[in-house]
């Protein structure tokens, strides 16, 4: 019979273990994201859901010109400057994204909210545009 051994406890000290730099020499870079956007249709509207973690709602612009919807929006750091940091996985720079729509829209009924980094954009289809029930009468 094999002796018993700590094998296991060892194991899992060890890939409990976190190496963190001491130190990391990062230079002030402008990134420009491409945001996570889900986009749903239904009969009267498309909608745009775009993650903008950490940017607030001035930070955003949308735009609709000649068929072309536009997200830029800009994320500033959380932290305050002069921030020394031992890692940084935080995004801090511009998001843009464009999305091209054929069907007509109702431009100016486009709406926006910004909620939780979320940005939820309501683009209306023209009346037009809007599938139509035809009602069928008996003669």
């Amino acid at each position: 019979m094999a002796q018993a051994t700590n094998n296991a406890i060892e194991k899992r000290q060890k890939s409990e273990t976190v190496n963190v730099p001491g130190r990391i020499e990062q230079q002030a870079q402008a990134y420009t994201y491409t945001p996570l956007v889900d986009v749903m249709e239904n009969d009267d509207a498309f909608v745009f859901e775009a993650d903008l973690p950490g940017v607030k709602p001035g930070d955003v612009d949308v735009s609709f010109e000649r068929g072309t919807l536009s997200i830029e929006a800009k994320a500033h750091p959380r932290q305050p400057a002069g921030q020394r940091y031992l890692w940084r996985e935080y995004g801090v720079g511009n998001f843009y994204r464009s999305f091209s729509i054929e069907t007509p829209v109702d431009a100016d009924g486009i709406r926006a909210e910004l909620k939780n980094g979320v940005l939820s954009v309501y683009v209306p289809k023209a009346a037009g545009a809007k599938p139509k029930k035809i009602e069928v009468r008996t003669a």
